[in-house]
């Protein structure tokens, strides 16, 4: 292909009714070559009508219904697939305005890289996403006209829209174009809107990279660093927490386990969000060595944040309180789960104890992945095992506070044990 070749990429938006993605509901798979054909052709009319001229243009267009999480990513991947797709099937290096179809083939996607999730619970707003490719110069063209009108005038044709429900068995309620700055226009609104604008600040760095690192400082105290690709985020054990961000000063933060659990509930929707859209986070746990986080210019920040995050694997952070290095003389070994509402568990504290009740270690552990809210018991009911002692599990529903300044605390019939 020319070197002068470029491409725009953009998206039909479908949107359904809620009802018909519900209840984890799994999207429809990506339509076969003569469904994905025909809607494509019909894409394509609807871009003329409302672009105008377009022969001297290329046209790929995925044949499948993807969530705006698995498009807005950090280079955006799928366009540079897709524009290696078209260049791969011309029949020498000169290019030639063609219409390409990616569709499913006996069920299954040719490319995995680019295959449609299908999470359940996606939706209700899914996506069709096509690239046009061109020269250069006639891109920018394009670009210019799809900007000034597929937001205005980007409605889909009946005809679309008919083929849409046939092909995918959906009931689309909206159906209209945009481009990817119209998606993410669109993206900035609802997240604002919903109070997540440090999250969208993250995210429109991933997009549109920055050549600097940009950091994210909550009021609750979450604290995020992005560069290339890449997120750091604090971890606040619950004791850290009340000292650091609950005073007088700061009437953001809610005292006690609900300003904790709302600062745990921030987290997670933040990490969730931005792995969803294709970041890595890491977890840096909290400590004397990492205060300069909130302070020092945001490249030194990420350097220092390089340097103590926790591995990619790292289901778990750890709060050690009292270690005598004797866990073989245990005698007792408990695990007290601090739960959250809507949350489930937010930590755990074990607690182990020899035979004439000293206590031999004590730490608060902090899953940092869904699945550690298993491997976590799983591993203290091993060390149990190991050295010939039963663990004693407690589940109390809620977060255990005791001391002062407040902390973690095992179970209720344990609390003494901390004198």
């Amino acid at each position: 292909m020319q070197n002068r070749v470029s491409a725009i990429p953009a998206v039909l938006t479908v949107e359904v009714e809620l009802d018909s993605v519900s209840r984890g509901q799994i999207p429809p798979p990506a339509l076969d070559s003569d469904a994905g054909e025909g809607l494509s052709w019909s894409i394509a009319d609807d871009l003329r009508r409302v672009t105008g001229e377009l022969e001297r243009f290329g046209l790929v267009v995925l044949c499948g219904l993807y969530d705006t999480t698995e498009l807005l990513r950090p280079g955006l991947p799928v366009a540079d697939i897709l524009m290696e797709l078209y260049r791969q099937s011309l029949p020498d290096s000169r290019f030639q305005p063609r219409l390409m179809s990616i569709c499913a083939h006996d069920d299954d996607f040719p490319i995995p890289e680019i295959a449609p999730l299908r999470r359940p619970g996606s939706g209700p707003l899914f996506l069709i996403p096509f690239i046009f490719l061109g020269d250069s110069d006639d891109i920018e063209s394009l670009a210019e006209r799809m900007e000034q009108t597929l937001l205005e005038k980007g409605r889909a044709s009946v005809k679309t829209a008919n083929l849409i429900q046939q092909g995918f068995g959906v009931n689309p309620v909206n159906l209209s174009y945009a481009t990817i700055n119209d998606l993410c226009a669109l993206m900035k609104v609802q997240l604002e809107h919903n109070g997540f604008g440090g999250l969208w600040t993250l995210l429109e760095s991933a997009l549109f990279p920055a050549n600097e690192p940009v950091r994210v400082h909550l009021d609750a105290g979450n604290l995020f660093l992005h560069h290339r690709g890449i997120v750091y985020t604090r971890h606040c054990g619950f004791a850290e927490w009340i000292q650091r961000f609950v005073d007088a000063d700061n009437d953001q933060a809610e005292p006690g386990p609900d300003g904790y659990g709302r600062w745990q509930r921030i987290q997670r929707q933040y990490v969730a969000g931005l792995k969803a859209h294709g970041l890595t986070v890491l977890t840096v746990p909290s400590g004397a060595e990492t205060l300069a986080l909130e302070t020092a210019d945001p490249a030194d920040a990420f350097g220092i944040a390089q340097q103590y995050a926790l591995p990619p694997e790292a289901d778990r952070t750890q709060q050690v309180v009292v270690d005598t290095g004797s866990l073989q003389q245990v005698a007792s070994l408990s695990l007290t789960e601090h739960r959250l509402p809507e949350l489930g568990p937010v930590a755990y504290t074990v607690l182990a104890c020899d035979a004439d009740d000293r206590i031999l270690f004590m730490a608060h552990e902090y899953p940092l992945q869904p699945d550690a809210v298993r491997s976590i018991p799983g591993s203290w009911r091993a060390i149990g095992e190991q050295y010939g002692t039963a663990l004693q599990e407690h589940q109390p529903g809620e977060i255990l506070v005791a001391g002062d300044p407040p902390d973690l605390a095992p179970y209720p019939e344990d609390r003494t044990l901390q004198n």
